[in-house]
């Protein structure tokens, strides 16, 4: 009988010592995952591509406890002063992954996350008026500054903080700067691509730029342009009325009881007569008179005389169409302009002519402050085309910014297509810069912007990465100019063929980077 116990109890001890610890797992709390010291959720857009895991809890880790995988595959975990931890191979720069996590009695942790992507980057080269000939850079993530010196040899590097260097030549300049893609930045990741800058024949107040990773040639897009009575916008016409595929001369304003003040710009016409470019004359309210407007679209006999001046103008001078500019109008007149717009659009249609509505886009919120005024789905409806002004994201009164950012244009396409035809529809775009000083802005051209922004001595090129747009500040602050260029507007044309639209309306001749006609197709 004693040897029976001392048996069984032998038993017992090699079975404690054999089969895994069976008990409750403790109380973990709050488990979070970190990589290289940062937290790991989902939605994280910026991991390194070397993935060192660290999973912590409130309390010690036990191995049997928790399973992870990623992408599908079993990580092996390792306990680590009471946290687990997993290596895995590199992964690729821009990659997406899908990590999971169980914890025995905790509901198990589901992480969504991209490795960061290779690195963006800006050279931005002008002559300025005391240093000579000078070359921003700007990057998306912070580079080996090291490795920036040793791409630019006899330069001199001044570094505004992590990620915006200023780089001028005690000596004769170089006739280019070159960057290789594998400059190392911030995370892990590397430049998008190398950087290649010309530097020779750079005169003062000229700007030469750019940016990587370089963005696509957008294909054909067909531009209808607005032109103004100025020597500048009359000039433009006449050198690219070629590229044009529809033109807007302003002139016309509609006054409160139906009648209408000014032409067409009897120039433009000419212009776009002689070259064969369509005409679509615009047709204006008084932007700072909202009364006036409110006045016009109730009053049924003035509503009915502006359309029976725009059909008889129509007819007597053979326009392909209207284009309706009506702006800063109360949000209590949708209803009217709606219907105002369809009576405009149905007389128009009897005659052989077409109408196009410039409206204000939506956010990303929904109808905002000055889209309010506009039902988007009714005038789609009853109008050919529909010119989204997507501008100003930035204007006069508010603090300094892009005037219609890469980022911004994504939102009130997001915001406002669902309501519309994109095959009928054209993305406004501005081809205007605007300039701050002491916080009071004002539209300007883009020559105007550069030059006048690069006269002030040790101002800087900067650039916005999401809003894909250049700006120039001054040493102090005090003075900012945002401007778009070929380069920028390259970006938005490709929302063209994204987005599958109709084409861009550009607002207006005469303000535009020269380089802005090369970049059509």
């Amino acid at each position: 009988m004693l040897r029976r116990l001392v048996c069984l109890a032998a038993a017992l001890w090699v079975c404690s010592c054999s089969f895994p610890d069976l008990s409750m797992p403790p109380n973990y709390g709050f488990v979070t995952v970190t990589s290289s010291g940062r937290a790991l959720v989902s939605g994280s857009a910026d991991a390194p591509p070397t993935l060192d895991l660290r999973i912590h809890a409130g309390a010690a880790l036990r191995s049997q406890d928790v399973r992870s995988t990623l992408d599908g595959s079993v990580l092996r975990l390792h306990p680590t002063r009471g946290d687990l931890t997993a290596t895995v191979p590199p992964l690729g720069l821009g990659s997406a992954h899908h990590l999971a996590v169980a914890v025995a009695g905790r509901a198990g942790m589901n992480i969504d996350f991209k490795v960061i992507a290779p690195t963006a980057a800006m050279l931005a080269a002008h002559v300025d008026p005391t240093a000579g000939l000078v070359v921003d850079g700007v990057f998306a993530g912070a580079p080996s500054q090291a490795a920036i010196a040793a791409a630019l040899p006899g330069a001199q590097e001044a570094w505004v903080d992590a990620t915006h260097v200023r780089v001028t030549w005690p000596a004769a300049p170089p006739s280019a700067v070159d960057l290789p893609a594998t400059v190392p930045t911030d995370r892990g990741s590397h430049l998008a691509a190398a950087v290649h800058l010309d530097l020779s024949h750079l005169q003062r107040g000229t700007l030469r730029r750019v940016t990587i990773p370089t963005a696509a040639p957008p294909g054909p897009v067909a531009l209808t342009a607005f032109v103004v009575d100025t020597p500048a916008s009359n000039t433009s016409l006449a050198a690219h009325a070629g590229r044009i595929h529809a033109l807007c001369p302003t002139g016309w304003v509609a006054q409160a009881d139906g009648s209408v003040a000014g032409a067409p710009d009897p120039v433009a016409v000419e212009r776009a007569g002689a070259a064969g470019v369509p005409l679509w004359p615009s047709l204006a309210n008084d932007a700072a008179d909202p009364a006036a407007s409110t006045a016009l679209l109730h009053d049924a006999a003035a509503g009915s005389r502006l359309i029976g001046a725009m059909v008889a103008a129509q007819a007597s001078a053979g326009y392909r169409g209207i284009n309706l500019d009506f702006e800063g109008m109360a949000a209590t007149d949708k209803d009217a302009f709606s219907a105002f717009v369809v009576a405009l659009a149905a007389a128009l249609h009897q005659h052989g002519a077409q109408l196009m509505v410039d409206v204000v886009p939506h956010d990303g919120s929904g109808v905002n402050q000055y889209s309010a005024a506009y039902d988007v789905s009714a005038i789609a409806q009853a109008a050919d085309f529909v010119d989204l002004m997507a501008y100003d994201e930035h204007a006069d009164g508010t603090a300094p910014g892009p005037v219609a950012g890469l980022d911004w244009d994504g939102a009130q396409l997001a915001g406002t297509l669902p309501e519309l035809n994109p095959a009928h529809t054209l993305l406004g775009i501005p081809l205007y810069a605007r300039s701050w000083r002491n916080g009071v802005g004002a539209a300007t051209s883009f020559a105007e912007a550069v030059s006048g922004g690069l006269a002030t001595a040790g101002a800087r090129v900067d650039y916005d990465f999401a809003a894909a747009t250049p700006s120039i500040v001054s040493p102090d602050g005090t003075t900012i100019s945002y401007f778009d260029d070929a380069d920028s507007l390259t970006r938005k044309l490709a929302l063209v063929g994204a987005h599958g639209l109709a084409g861009v309306a550009a607002w207006r001749l005469g303000f535009e980077d020269p380089g802005f006609w090369s970049i059509l197709g």
